[in-house]
């Protein structure tokens, strides 16, 4: 399986995990994968902590869907992870509200049409 797809497959894997946790309903959209029980949008970010390079994945925001969330009073719940076999182990999880979070964002290299920032784990669970 390539890269890509197994990348798919766990971000599938945190945001089902991210529901269990966080009691949200499924609701796939561009810019958030669930919502709350009163509605708020959540966007799930998930990081690998073990990748086959040995260094640690970052989580990725981008800047148009950030916009959105904030507007619409969204959550981003945060996911650090570690592949074992076809699956994973979560870390740690964390909600943090779309609004208390600024960041200094970059071009996204040809990837989707917007900047985006690129955040280690530690500066979420540090």
């Amino acid at each position: 399986m390539n890269r890509s797809r197994k990348a798919a497959r766990y971000g599938r894997l945190a945001e089902e995990a991210a529901r269990r946790i966080y009691d949200l309903d499924a609701d796939h959209a561009s810019w958030h994968d669930a919502h709350t029980s009163d509605g708020r949008p959540v966007e799930t970010k998930a990081a690998m902590l073990n990748r086959a390079d040995g260094t640690e994945g970052r989580f990725r925001i981008f800047e148009d869907y950030h916009e959105r969330l904030v507007r619409h009073d969204g959550l981003y719940v945060f996911i650090p992870y570690r592949a074992r076999g076809r699956g994973i182990q979560v870390v740690d999880a964390r909600s943090v509200e779309a609004s208390k979070l600024r960041f200094k964002f970059y071009g996204a290299g040809g990837h989707r049409e917007s900047q985006q920032v690129k955040i280690h784990p530690r500066r979420v669970f540090g």
